[in-house]
């Protein structure tokens, strides 16, 4: 740990290809809102920049920054996960949810986050807020969708990123990381939801079948 703090690389500046080590807090809306996600000078986060697996706002808030420097702000809806958009919410007919002729009862729960895929192959995620009748309805909006987010933090160290880290090994969830946290494009739901600057998932009748249910010769893989 005394390596991360000792600022051996005082004058290197967080840029592309560069490591930053941060400490840091990400709260919802404002300084006194629900904590989102933290990271401790005993436990830093580290992260590689200008590959495009950091939030762009994110990012662009600590271009510049040196070790030792403190940062804090605010990045706006349009920054992080858009607007909450109600023509997200969406009525899916039960037949999505058969497995060989069946229906997959147990994974019909209200607050539930299933897989989906359009009918492109792209993945992204919704969650169960009411089970009628016919059909079920999932709310297709990011977790985070019309939420602000504050940070404040302290940058710790930056140094060269390794080869290692500037070509990962594939996680197998399409991220780019295998911690992902809010500031890289996760949500503090569980699963990966659709994110802001994604094409709209268009009408879940015809183009939306479940990650689990029976697609065909293509195959249901993310």
């Amino acid at each position: 740990m005394q390596q991360i703090l000792d600022y051996n690389n005082r004058d290197m500046k967080i840029e592309q290809h560069k490591v930053g080590v941060l400490a840091y807090s990400i709260r919802v809306d404002n300084a006194a809102g629900d904590v989102l996600e933290q990271a401790s000078v005993s436990e830093p986060r580290t992260l590689v920049f200008g590959l495009g697996r950091l939030m762009q706002g994110f990012e662009d808030k600590l271009i510049g920054l040196k070790s030792g420097d403190k940062f804090e702000f605010l990045l706006t809806p349009d920054e992080t996960f858009g607007a909450y958009k109600e023509e997200m919410v969406m009525d899916i007919p039960k037949t999505a949810f058969m497995v060989n002729g069946e229906l997959k009862t147990d994974a019909l729960v209200v607050g539930k986050v299933i897989p989906m895929m359009d009918n492109h192959g792209n993945p992204f995620n919704g969650y169960i807020t009411e089970i009628k009748e016919d059909t079920v309805t999932m709310d297709f909006n990011h977790p985070l969708a019309g939420k602000s987010l504050y940070t404040v933090g302290e940058v710790l160290n930056v140094r060269e990123a390794t080869d290692e880290e500037l070509n990962p090994a594939p996680s197998g969830c399409g991220c780019g990381t295998p911690n992902d946290s809010c500031c890289g494009g996760g949500s503090k739901k569980e699963g990966h939801h659709h994110h802001h600057g994604e094409e709209s998932c268009g009408s879940c009748e015809t183009e939306l079948v479940n990650e689990s249910s029976s697609c065909g010769s293509g195959g249901c893989n993310c």
